[in-house]
């Protein structure tokens, strides 16, 4: 018989309170012989992108830990993550790990030893002059990604069969979303299931809140990540506003708009940019830009820049010519009075469709646009423009949420949606956007200075 044994090496541990007890999370440190790794010596290494520290994923994952009170979770990267495709967002808020593909987080709080681990994918040596150098296993690669434990894929279904076996129950935790039955089934469901499947008396445990609820209260320093992108994208509106002219197509504009965004520093927009003018201003989710822009018209920029893979969403709808006709005035303060209203129902507590969406509506209605705003008041922002939160549940402070009623017109050719980015505080809110114009006087004075008119 062959005896295989892992050395053990000098290691940090932090506690961590599972079922009310107190237990350790391993923690790589650095040797005499191996330093963090920084400059060349990090080349293939994943490593945490953007300010975040290591310590700030790893506290995420202790408080998920703490809240699955017990089994096994896997949480999958994507398995192509360029162009449009991006990190599974769920990897990269418990990892820090934005382009590392085909990856795999393992978190067993109830072990003995080892209660998270990191997988990656096999090291292919052709593939490195395509895809640019991927380092070996051992200490530099722990110190890099933060993780105690890194193993390969080939690995996982070992590691996941025995740590289900040693927890109590034995149970597999599905902390991913549920997918209705007409979709396909989502991989960590396939994996627990069949890693259940092969241990007589295990099961799978439902828990798709967990993540939710922690990703929708937000860290300061997520609120500030934010903050950052808010800014840039209320710079981009308001070299927009002061750039549009009668005769400029929307792609023009949505140029003005995104090199803003680049120009300070944001490597990409958030989501796609609307920019409808006229016509379009009335279809909420307009995309082909090539329309030439008239004078009498509105536009509608609907726009978000990206900080640190942290979304801004900001709405604003402002005339080309720098006036409001009167009926123009008439529909965009009603949106106004809408926004303001859901505006007064945010507090710990409310709930984003019974109190705030509902708010918007009574106003919209009240003023003889029923059936002319089709879509929600609110929804969560954060790593992703529609974030991930539960919302059938009161509002807690640290919640970052938008606010965009609107009313379109397409018989009119007008539309107009008002958006904001607002933080839930303990006693009420912050309009995270506020500086940006909203109002017709202030949108009105601030074009008038454009040098377009």
């Amino acid at each position: 018989m062959n005896f295989r044994f892992e050395a053990m090496c000098v290691l940090f541990v932090i506690p961590l309170a599972v079922i009310g007890q107190e237990i350790d999370v391993v923690v790589p440190h650095e040797t005499r012989d191996v330093k963090m790794p920084t400059g060349d010596s990090a080349r293939g290494i994943p490593m945490p992108d953007g300010s975040l520290g290591r310590e700030v994923f790893r506290a995420r994952r202790k408080r998920l830990m703490e809240a699955m009170e017990g089994g096994v979770g896997v949480i999958f990267a994507s398995e192509h993550i360029g162009g449009r495709n991006r990190q599974n967002m769920d990897f990269y808020y418990l990892t820090g790990l934005a382009y590392e593909e085909g990856a795999a987080l393992v978190l067993a709080p109830e072990a003995r030893l080892w209660r998270e681990y990191l997988f990656l994918k096999p090291v292919n040596p052709e593939t490195n002059i395509w895809d640019g150098e991927r380092a070996t296993l051992g200490r530099a690669m722990e110190l890099g990604t933060g993780f105690a434990k890194v193993y390969r894929t080939g690995r996982l279904p070992r590691v996941l069969a025995g740590a289900v076996r040693n927890s109590d129950p034995m149970e597999m935790v599905y902390l991913e979303p549920v997918a209705g039955y007409s979709s396909p089934k989502p991989k960590p469901l396939d994996v627990s299931q069949k890693v259940v499947g092969q241990i007589p008396g295990a099961s799978v445990r439902l828990a798709d809140r967990l993540l939710p609820r922690l990703r929708q209260n937000k860290e300061k320093a997520e609120v500030e990540l934010v903050q950052k992108a808010i800014d840039i994208t209320g710079k981009a509106l308001i070299n927009a506003m002061q750039s549009v002219k009668p005769g400029m197509t929307e792609y023009e504009l949505k140029l003005v708009i995104e090199n803003t965004f680049r120009a300070n520093g944001s490597r990409r927009p958030a989501f796609g940019s609307i920019v409808g003018s006229g016509p379009n201003s009335a279809i909420l989710h307009y995309r082909d830009d090539t329309r030439a822009m008239q004078d009498g018209e509105v536009v509608v920029c609907d726009v978000g820049a990206d900080w640190e893979h942290y979304a801004a969403d900001v709405t604003r709808t402002f005339p080309i010519n720098g006036k409001f006709t009167p009926r123009q005035r008439e529909v965009y303060n009603t949106v106004l009075r809408a926004h303001r209203a859901a505006l007064a129902r945010c507090k710990p507590g409310a709930m984003l469709r019974e109190d705030i969406h509902m708010a918007a509506v009574h106003v919209i209605e009240e003023a003889g646009f029923t059936d002319k705003f089709p879509h929600g008041t609110s929804h969560f922002l954060g790593l992703e423009v529609h974030d991930v939160g539960v919302y059938d549940e009161p509002l807690t402070a640290g919640t970052i949420i938008t606010i965009e009623p609107g009313i379109y017109l397409p018989e009119e050719n007008i539309g107009f949606r008002i958006e904001d980015d607002v933080l839930i505080t303990a006693t009420g809110y912050r309009v995270l956007s506020n500086h940006i114009p909203r109002t017709i006087e202030e949108i009105e004075a601030l074009m008038a200075k454009g040098g377009n008119r």
